[in-house]
């Protein structure tokens, strides 16, 4: 070997390891990049830097259909040059182009400038651009829906070929990374954003686009509107034609959001069957208008059934305005959340604004949370007699709220604690006081007392708040909750139209107060529903009577209606309490019919026994 082939060796040498460590340098970038180009940019960038030889790089991102290839980026001094380029434009360039052949083939390719045919149309701006050789680099999958092409550009003819294919063929792997990397950006992007089932924006996308939108109409004193939408008794669509309808159902009403929408409304799933639609600049009368015509349309649309047969599904829309509704993102949904309540109440299929009276509910729950957490929701106990001789056998914990202007009974906010779906919260709470006095008062109360305390079906969706009742139970070590001998002193109070639809639920529910020993009452009986089934499959200790019935023992028919529950109820077992009971008179006649136990203002009414503080 000669001195001169030495030194040229080294040269190359250095010139593959210079083009090598700029590659390596620009990789950094790879966890750094949004989207396939920007991650792309800098090695295009770092190869030109790393050498005076290669004078242009330039790249080209797209699908595999696409017929004309433009260089999307360009780089080095013969960037210009790029500029003119114009692939497959011509039945010439899409035979002869280096780069259509690399991604055609999957394979690099290398042109001469002065002697390859594709060169003919730009040699001359090639040449005196120094451009004597170039290599393509395609990389992507046609499969994968996008594809890419690196073209570099060098001013030696055999440049490529003397550094071999190395470090190119390395920068075309890092190119399919690049690729694939910000594909799955893009995906997952997709499934952070998107419902996988409409194609709508997700919840949490909603709350991004309603927090800007909410922002930019503060900062413009613009308006805008909010759409609330639940398709009308969807369960039953589920349960009578299947799941797959039901998807189809969901997505249909997707596509007639989406075309019956102004161009900058927004739509997304806000969760199961509702959906969110913003709409920006929009006032009262024009959201107004918007969701009547959007409760049309999907009331007529024909939606796919089973084996060609439709169905018609309806859909109810509330709706809140900025800032007639509320100064707040959350107050407007809270308020379009009102306006849906109150269509569905009102009939369903229909467009409802929050009224004064839902105003007045979400102040309630409002208070009620309020209540709850400050730990100002209380048990007031009202006393249960025995009817034949007078003795105190019971209490009720009714559940009252102490505030600094006075006590609110529950009357005033069970319905907030029900609509706002806050009577798990409710429940939890006022039996875990209930246990705590019970404990407290075992050694003082002689003979043991029952204690009775409301429960609502929503406790027992809720599997976390039973179990830890039943721990409570446990630790507060009360002989009538670890002795199997003695009666449990907790009762359970359930009305009837609790059990509407939910039977089996609900009985499943209550296996672990049943197996703990805890004992049932159920309430308002007699008060027009069909309880009789209940009766016979589980295990009740105690019926109430209604009130309402109570208040009609002095008339004939009362009477009668009365005995025949109190005849029926000693039969199997229960004993009988009535409710209400507010004069003398009403408790000898109750007395006489056989009922067993009787509670109301006559006796006592209720009362904190701990007397809460009620102003400060």
């Amino acid at each position: 070997m000669t001195a001169s082939d030495a030194h040229s060796g080294m040269l190359v040498q250095a010139e593959r390891e210079a083009v090598t460590a700029a590659l390596l340098q620009a990789a950094a970038h790879l966890a750094q990049g949004q989207d396939a180009e920007g991650i792309l940019r800098p090695f295009c960038e770092a190869l030109v830097a790393a050498t005076g030889h290669i004078r242009l790089a330039w790249m080209w991102l797209g699908t595999p259909d696409t017929a004309v290839i433009r260089p999307a980026y360009a780089v080095g001094p013969a960037h210009a040059y790029a500029q003119a380029l114009v692939l497959g434009a011509d039945e010439a360039t899409r035979l002869l182009s280096p780069g259509l052949r690399a991604l055609a083939s999957g394979q690099p390719v290398m042109a001469t400038v002065r002697s390859d045919p594709a060169f003919a149309p730009w040699r001359a701006e090639a040449l005196r651009y120094g451009l004597e050789v170039s290599a393509s680099f395609p990389f992507g999958e046609a499969g994968d829906g996008k594809q890419g092409l690196v073209a570099v550009y060098a001013d030696e003819p055999d440049y490529f070929a003397r550094l071999g294919w190395g470090p190119f063929v390395a920068f075309q792997h890092l190119a399919q990374v690049a690729l694939t990397q910000a594909a799955l950006r893009e995906r997952l992007h997709a499934l952070a954003t998107f419902d996988c089932l409409t194609g709508l924006l997700n919840r949490g996308a909603m709350q991004e686009t309603m927090g800007s939108l909410h922002r930019e109409a503060q900062r413009r004193h613009e308006t805008y509107g909010v759409l609330l939408l639940d398709i009308d008794r969807f369960k039953l669509i589920n349960d009578g034609y299947g799941h797959a309808v039901g998807d189809g159902v969901i997505r249909d009403v997707a596509r007639i959001l989406r075309a019956s929408l102004r161009a900058e409304d927004h739509a997304g799933r806000w969760g199961g069957e509702e959906f969110l639609c913003l709409l920006p600049g929009a006032d009262c009368a024009i959201t107004a208008g918007i969701a009547e015509r959007l409760c049309a349309e999907i009331r007529d649309h024909p939606f796919a059934a089973t084996a060609g047969r439709t169905l018609r599904a309806t859909v109810s829309l509330g709706m809140a305005c900025f800032p007639a509704d509320g100064d707040s993102a959350q107050a407007l949904l809270n308020h379009a959340d009102m306006g849906l309540y109150e269509a569905k109440r009102d009939g369903r299929c229909r467009v409802a604004r929050a009224s004064d009276r839902s105003r007045s509910l979400f102040a309630t729950a409002q208070q009620l949370e309020a209540a709850l957490t400050s730990g100002r929701v209380r048990p007031a106990y009202q006393p249960i007699m025995a009817l034949a001789d007078g003795r105190l056998v019971a209490k009720e914990a009714l559940a009252r709220i102490v505030t600094p202007e006075g006590v609110l009974e529950a009357e005033h906010f069970i319905e907030a604690a029900d609509r706002f779906q806050w009577l798990h919260r409710l429940d939890h709470d006022m039996i875990g006081q209930v246990i705590e006095h019970c404990a407290l008062t075992r050694t003082t109360q002689d003979p043991p007392i029952a204690y009775f305390v409301n429960v609502s079906t929503d406790l027992f969706h809720h599997a976390e708040r039973v179990q830890d009742l039943l721990q409570r139970i446990t630790r507060t070590s009360m002989p009538c909750c670890t002795d199997s001998d003695i009666e449990k002193p907790l009762v359970i109070e359930i009305t009837e139209r609790q059990f509407l639809g939910d039977f089996d639920a609900v009985r499943q529910a209550l296996a672990p107060f049943l197996a703990f020993g805890i004992r049932l009452a159920l309430d308002d009986f007699g008060s027009g529903y069909s309880s009789f089934r209940y009766l016979t499959e589980l295990p009740f200790a105690f019926v109430k009577l209604d009130k309402a019935l109570v208040h009609r023992v002095q008339t004939v028919q009362g009477r009668r209606i009365l005995r025949g529950l109190q005849d029926l109820a000693r039969d199997l077992g229960f004993r009988t309490i009535a409710e209400g009971v507010e004069d003398k008179a009403c408790a000898d006649a109750l007395a006489a019919l056989g009922v067993d136990w009787a509670q109301g203002h006559y006796f006592a009414s209720p009362r904190f026994e701990d007397a809460p503080e009620v102003s400060g």
